[in-house]
């Protein structure tokens, strides 16, 4: 079906039950919508023409989810619906179900919301810009920097050190370029519960025996589940080969976030 036929059947659904957002999955056109439009950039989905109607559902369905994970992080949709347009159906998809996936409000008893947002956002950024042409790792560890530093020591002078808190702000986005500069760094990024970046370059001195994660999984991620276990602290990891994001509490990981999904508008 002709991708701009499905756009005007998404709209027009959209428009009829007062949906947040339109997604699309199609090629960008130039239809006129009285909803916001969101547009999937970077995602193949030739797959679709070979599956059947229950496949193609079910595989709409798991990318619709990556999507709306990025839209609740970027536009803080957490309730409502959205029509998501695919090149062979038309979804419309409750944003309830990210906030059962991703909840933020979970982490409040540790780190403001806010802050949460801000780092999952730039650790994103991280996962699908990488630096200088390459994919980088990196970790943040928040909560009680004073605690948290005690169980660490710096591979490096801190970066950070005697600077002031408005330069260290991670919820302000014009201190994330030095924050992308210093991920390229061996060690992690100690957060403290407002978001203020405490140090760069950190390594956690934690026994790391107890922790089980999934095979695959390196020293940055064993370090950071081990710092989570033993500490009121969330962690989040950047993976350099996979670009995934990984959200930890309490020795384990919680949350896995794709970055291959990026969206516009």
């Amino acid at each position: 079906m002709n991708d701009e036929l499905l756009m005007h059947a998404g709209i027009q659904i959209a428009e009829e039950i007062g949906a947040r957002a339109i997604v699309s999955f199609t090629r960008p056109c130039t239809c006129q919508s009285k909803v916001p439009l969101i547009w999937v950039q970077d995602l193949k989905l030739d797959i679709l023409r070979d599956l059947t109607m229950y496949e193609i559902v079910s595989v709409c369905e798991h990318h619709m989810l990556d999507a709306a994970v990025q839209i609740y992080l970027t536009k803080r949709f957490e309730e409502g619906t959205v029509v998501a347009v695919f090149q062979y159906a038309v979804l419309i998809f409750d944003l309830e179900r990210v906030r059962n996936f991703v909840d933020l409000t979970s982490y409040e008893d540790i780190v403001d919301k806010d802050v949460m947002y801000s780092v999952l956002k730039l650790a994103m950024e991280i996962a699908v810009e990488g630096r200088e042409g390459r994919k980088i790792g990196t970790a943040f560890i928040i909560g009680d920097a004073a605690a948290i530093a005690s169980h660490s020591h710096q591979a490096i002078l801190n970066p950070y050190l005697g600077h002031p808190a408005a330069l260290r702000d991670i919820k302000n986005r014009e201190n994330w370029e030095s924050v992308k500069e210093f991920a390229q760094l061996d060690g992690i990024f100690i957060v403290d519960k407002s978001g203020m970046i405490a140090t760069a370059g950190s390594y956690m001195d934690v026994n790391a025996k107890d922790v089980h994660l999934p095979g695959g999984l390196g020293g940055r991620h064993r370090a950071t589940a081990a710092i989570t276990a033993v500490m009121p602290a969330v962690g989040v990891t950047v993976s350099e080969s996979g670009g995934l994001v990984r959200v930890f509490r309490d020795g384990a990981c919680t949350i896995t976030i794709r970055s291959d999904i990026r969206i516009s508008g």
